[in-house]
């Protein structure tokens, strides 16, 4: 019987879905504890809310892509939002993702100077110069060495936090008891919240990409379990590493990256290895935040293209020389309450394309010729 679908497209687009969403924060355990882990065991309810949001945009977000083929991934916004959220958005959202792009930089040196003791200029140099090369191979390339990518990151995030939370179970009566007097800085008043915030915080970084990856495929099943898989494989992975970060609430709340603590608590062979799958994560989000920056001013693969790659890479190094903390408070404050407000305009907007029979391609199209 003659299968009507894709593993391996399926495979590269959930890979790429999660390589993309996975960078510093997520690799070093520092979004997982804040949005997780610091409401103890009612953090599950939040991550089953950051679930179904990341499965439904997922989806959704190839699956149109897939119809409409936009050629300026940005655009996808205004058919999203309508003209004027859309027109905001045009600007605010190539702004916002090279800030987060200036924030992988610097992360990526912050990191190896932690761990290895190294000049933070070699992280953030290094981390420039190998996003700007795959960004040079074009969507497609691109895509695959992140869709090989996102399932090692997953693979030894499972791992690890499988371990840990094995290797720590019997601490979590105090990690419970710690909680309940603990004084943390939390992202939202409550643990079902927070999973919304969480997931609407990413949805500024990952529609315009998803959506230029979804235009690859003719295949309805391969964008929609694509998009599936995506948010499955990528919301399994946080919840167990925040339930192993919980575990040892005591003292992994204190530390920058507690998914190295646990890593090294396991075999110092296991840290190393995980030091290297944290590099990994902050590529995977840098690659493609400067791919679509590029792509905002010129059509993936031209001339033009590269060389705004090339500026956009420079100016990204130069912002890297910024602290790492400081970046972090300046870029990442209220984007998930704007994400909140442009997932309801995206259920919105299906809904009614939906009730009209039509695909958005022909909108598309308008809005791309303006």
């Amino acid at each position: 019987m003659k299968k009507d679908y894709s593993i391996n497209k399926i495979m590269v687009f959930a890979g790429s879905y999660v390589a993309t969403i996975i960078g510093s924060g997520f690799a070093t355990g520092q979004e997982i504890m804040q949005f997780f882990s610091f409401y103890g065991l009612a953090g599950l309810m939040g991550a089953v809310v950051s679930l179904i949001i990341f499965a439904f945009l997922g989806a959704e977000s190839l699956e149109r892509g897939r119809l409409v083929k936009p050629k300026d991934s940005m655009k996808i916004y205004t058919l999203y939002t309508g003209k004027y959220v859309g027109k905001f958005l045009d600007y605010f959202v190539p702004f916002f993702l090279f800030g987060v792009f200036v924030v992988m930089i610097s992360g990526a040196g912050a990191t190896l100077s932690e761990y290895y003791g190294l000049n933070p200029y070699i992280g953030r140099v290094g981390m420039a110069i190998i996003s700007l090369v795959s960004v040079f191979f074009g969507l497609d390339k691109l895509s695959g060495i992140l869709g090989k990518i996102g399932p090692i990151i997953i693979v030894f995030t499972i791992f690890v936090g499988v371990v840990g939370l094995v290797n720590n179970f019997q601490y979590i009566p105090e990690s419970i008891e710690f909680l309940k007097t603990a004084q943390l800085s939390k992202p939202a008043p409550n643990a079902i919240f927070s999973g919304v915030l969480y997931a609407a915080y990413n949805v500024i970084i990952i529609i315009g990409f998803l959506a230029s990856l979804g235009g690859t495929t003719e295949n309805r099943k391969d964008a929609i379990l694509g998009g599936l898989l995506g948010a499955f494989s990528l919301m399994l992975a946080a919840t167990v590493m925040f339930l192993a970060i919980f575990s040892r609430a005591e003292v992994l709340f204190a530390k920058s990256i507690p998914t190295l603590v646990i890593a090294d608590g396991i075999s110092p062979i296991v840290g190393k290895v995980f030091s290297i799958v944290l590099i990994m994560g902050i590529y995977s989000t840098a690659a493609p935040l400067l791919w679509q920056c590029s792509n905002r001013f010129s059509e993936d693969g031209s001339k033009k293209f590269k060389v705004s790659a090339i500026i956009i890479t420079v100016l990204g190094l130069l912002g890297g020389l910024l602290p790492f903390d400081k970046l972090v408070g300046t870029i990442y404050p209220y984007t998930g309450y704007l994400g909140i407000v442009v997932i309801l305009m995206v259920c919105y907007k299906v809904f009614s394309l939906k009730k009209s029979g039509k695909t958005g391609k022909d909108e598309m199209e308008k809005i791309e010729s303006r």
